[in-house]
């Protein structure tokens, strides 16, 4: 559109002080809302808060079935969990742990395992390769938790097909046994849910590898709910890859389903740690090079 072809707009606004402002502008350039290509560094700083959302963690037990195995999270775990995740991007870890002697029904979750991932808000990208290492030899797989920005009515298809992959590529995932745990991101607080895959849901998330966001033949009988319960009583610890880097979300080339992964015990670093986003660095050090670092505004009292 061509300067001449000028259109007045009256906007009206009120300054802090509470009077009435009305300005007329004609320009278009003073039409157009700026937007980033990227609002990472708001959504980091927004991240930084997550730490106050663990103390209102909600458990979503309506229409859950009294058959089955009752889960215990411990809360150390899922609080370390949330507050290294993103408002908006999904991030998923592996779940193992052990029945108490007392009781087979009881599934006590001793450890989230954070693999290299990548993923945005509707789904998260994890290797192939299961978590391998000594101190999971003694634990079974108990299924998978992944963080959500918002509370979904229903189990999402997606996190059905993925289940339903990870299931028919290794054995040792039973589908009795492997929940799949949302920690959705509601206003102030956490929810969590979790559900378990019923035969017709495996079957249909085999058959449908490649689905889209409302695939078809998606029935609220793939899945059920199943018992969650928090636990303060026992402690469980994070296994976090060789090197740190779990998020690749920064970096998403060097990420891929086939990659190979060592693990170590210790806690996962956040979502936006240095680590996690070298290139931002290079960006810093390239524009020193260039002589780009200077004030943009000389200061003529320094």
């Amino acid at each position: 559109r061509e300067q001449s072809q000028l259109t007045a707009v009256t906007t009206k606004t009120t300054n802090v002080h509470g009077e009435d402002m009305v300005v007329t502008t004609t320009s278009q350039y003073e039409q157009q809302s700026f937007s980033s290509k990227t609002d990472w560094r708001v959504r980091a700083i927004s991240a930084t808060n997550l730490h106050l959302r663990t103390h209102h963690i909600y458990v979503n037990s309506d229409d859950v079935k009294d058959s089955g195995y009752t889960y215990v999270l411990p809360k150390n775990v899922l609080s370390k969990f949330i507050t290294v995740s993103d408002l908006r991007t999904q991030v998923a870890g592996y779940m193992y742990g052990v029945s108490p002697p007392d009781n087979q029904h009881v599934k006590e979750v001793r450890c989230i395992v954070l693999v290299p991932q990548v993923g945005n808000h509707q789904a998260v990208t994890l290797p192939s390769q299961l978590p391998k290492h000594d101190y999971l030899e003694d634990l079974e797989p108990l299924g998978w938790v992944h963080t959500q920005p918002n509370e979904l009515p229903q189990l999402a298809p997606g996190d059905v097909i993925a289940h339903a992959g990870i299931m028919a590529e290794n054995d040792g995932w039973d589908g009795e046994k492997t929940p799949i745990v949302t920690c959705s991101f509601t206003p102030g607080s956490c929810s969590l849910t979790a559900y378990k895959l019923t035969p017709s849901g495996f079957e249909w998330g085999k058959a449908n590898r490649d689905a889209g966001a409302n695939p078809q033949g998606y029935a609220p009988t793939h899945y059920e709910k199943v018992q969650m319960l928090l636990s303060d009583r026992f402690l469980g610890f994070f296994m976090t890859p060789e090197d740190d880097v779990w998020n690749y979300n920064f970096m998403g080339v060097q990420h891929s389903k086939s990659m190979k992964y060592d693990l170590k015990l210790a806690n996962p670093v956040p979502f936006y740690d240095e680590i996690h986003r070298p290139y931002h660095f290079l960006n810093f050090t390239n524009m020193d090079a260039m002589g780009m670092d200077e004030a943009d505004v000389e200061d003529h009292y320094s």
